[in-house]
């Protein structure tokens, strides 16, 4: 697999987001990353509620105004606002809910030096971005093929990354059965062809 490093961009093909990765593994010591994400005006969420099992996540607005949500509250933010999500929460990533592009920074620690997380995570999220680009993807941005799903699902759960609409179980049993089931039919949750 193709090596996620620094510079490193994905262009959400839905709402115009475009995310660039500051620093990986290597400069994270293996333990995290740090995105800025640029969002045009009118842009949604570009990920599902979900949670991380070991991650804390920082997000830091640089520009414009946003809204996350973190558990059952949603928050509206303004540049130099800074909020911290803990492992095992519910939330949802910063969204662009003014005028004109909204600006953040993402920092990740995942609680354990993790390198492959950096390649696995942001790979699968570059994949999603490719799938969509090829009208692959459902309108709750998740892929078509069950099969694709359950590969995809089981790249973010080896990282402890789960879907909060949906039993943390029975995510984990889809992946283990279904998603090692892709795996040997020759589906994955990151093609180097979406990472150039």
């Amino acid at each position: 697999m193709t090596r996620v490093n620094a510079g490193f961009e994905i262009h959400d093909a839905l709402n115009g987001t475009r995310t660039v990765l500051i620093k990986g593994a290597d400069e994270m010591g293996g333990r995290g990353w740090v995105l800025e994400s640029q969002c045009p005006e009118g842009a949604t969420p570009t990920i599902k509620p979900h949670l991380h099992m070991t991650w804390t996540e920082t997000f830091e607005i640089l520009q414009g105004t946003a809204t996350c949500r973190i558990g059952d509250e949603e928050r509206t933010l303004e540049a130099g606002d800074t909020v911290v999500v803990p492992p095992r929460t519910t939330h949802v990533h910063p969204w662009n809910t003014g005028r004109g592009v909204m600006t953040f920074r993402q920092t990740n620690d995942f609680g354990a030096v993790t390198p492959e997380a950096v390649d696995d995570v942001l790979g699968a999220f570059a994949t999603l971005n490719g799938l969509a680009r090829e009208g692959r993807l459902r309108e709750d941005r998740l892929p078509r093929n069950p099969l694709q799903l359950a590969a995809t699902l089981r790249t973010l759960t080896r990282h402890g990354g789960f879907d909060a609409t949906a039993p943390i179980a029975l995510q984990r049993a889809v992946s283990a059965t279904l998603g090692r089931l892709a795996g040997m039919l020759g589906y994955r949750g990151v093609y180097d062809r979406y990472l150039t």
